[in-house]
């Protein structure tokens, strides 16, 4: 049986891709148009991200360079690749936009797989393009999700840490065209978390927690946890790990459709002309912890939303 870190070493290979390395140089070809990849693959959302790339690259004239940004090797990795005048970058994660970001080349840069809030250095800079796939998800659309789910549950708390950046998931105050506007509250650290938490006690049906990881640790996960299943209030929560922690719902980006939409990116970057470009996914996933939701009391109809993932 091959252990994790041999199946990161032919994760590569088996997904279709060429792999920058000393043993591969003589490989690299000059022919069609090739897109470097910049990502570390023992992440499983960012490996799934690049294979929804692959796929939906698959069959054009757009071949792909992987650099695995957690290599020794790197820094000679991406030199070499950047002397073969890639026609792009794709820097999956924050580490490979801080890597790519480090470069001096002038190259078209497609970032994904991040936050808005983590955008820092990531603006247009001489010679090169920027554009973006982000993984916040609009409060709108949070908020449309919960309903369709939850259709008598329509007061919904948000926290939110003033601290960061980022207008994509910046609830708007009580706006005239929202029938239940939201009640925010900031939290700009994790000492405050629980009592910022508590503060929604007969105010809120579920409370909405945002990606932070300045805020949710495995320090603060599980009083936070204990506290909702002690005062029956819901958690929203932003991944399939904090499903799995004790959060009564999670609405979270399908990973492997963010690649696809990078890849889409890519395309009209390759392209004449501006490509700048902010967006948000286009897909997303539902998923409801069953027995969180029991031990609320919370009822959920399965039936009436197919494409919702229940955790038993």
């Amino acid at each position: 049986m091959l252990s994790r870190r041999n199946m990161l070493i032919a994760l590569p290979a088996a997904l279709g891709f060429r792999v920058v390395s000393g043993s591969l140089r003589a490989a690299m070809t000059a022919g069609g148009r090739r897109v470097a990849v910049v990502f570390p693959p023992a992440l499983e959302p960012c490996t799934e991200a690049v294979e929804g790339l692959r796929q939906r690259l698959s069959g054009s004239d757009i071949a792909l360079d992987l650099l695995d940004v957690t290599k020794a090797t790197y820094g000679g990795d991406a030199a070499l690749e950047m002397s073969l005048k890639p026609a792009a970058i794709v820097a999956v994660g924050s580490d490979a936009v801080h890597a790519v970001e480090a470069q001096a080349a002038a190259v078209k840069t497609i970032s994904t797989m991040t936050l808005e809030a983590d955008r820092g250095g990531a603006t247009p800079t001489a010679g090169r393009v920027t554009a973006a796939v982000y993984l916040d998800i609009p409060m709108r659309t949070l908020s449309a999700e919960l309903r369709k789910l939850f259709p008598d549950k329509t007061r919904v708390g948000v926290i939110r840490n003033p601290r960061r950046g980022g207008e994509l998931t910046k609830p708007a105050r009580g706006q005239a065209s929202d029938p239940d506007p939201l009640l925010i509250a900031e939290c700009a650290t994790a000492e405050e978390l629980l009592p910022v938490f508590l503060a929604f006690r007969k105010k809120v049906d579920f409370v909405v927690c945002l990606p932070d990881g300045s805020l949710y640790n495995s320090a603060t996960a599980r009083p936070l946890i204990m506290a909702s299943l002690e005062n029956r209030l819901p958690i929203v929560g932003f991944s399939p790990a904090f499903l799995r922690a004790g959060a009564a719902v999670a609405i979270y980006p399908d990973y492997r459709g963010v690649g696809q939409q990078t890849a889409d990116l890519v395309r009209r970057c390759l392209e004449p002309g501006d490509c700048s470009s902010w967006e948000t996914p286009r897909k997303l996933n539902v998923a409801v912890n069953a027995k969180v939701m029991r031990m609320l009391g919370i009822d959920f109809n399965a039936r009436a939303n197919p494409d919702l993932v229940v955790l038993r």
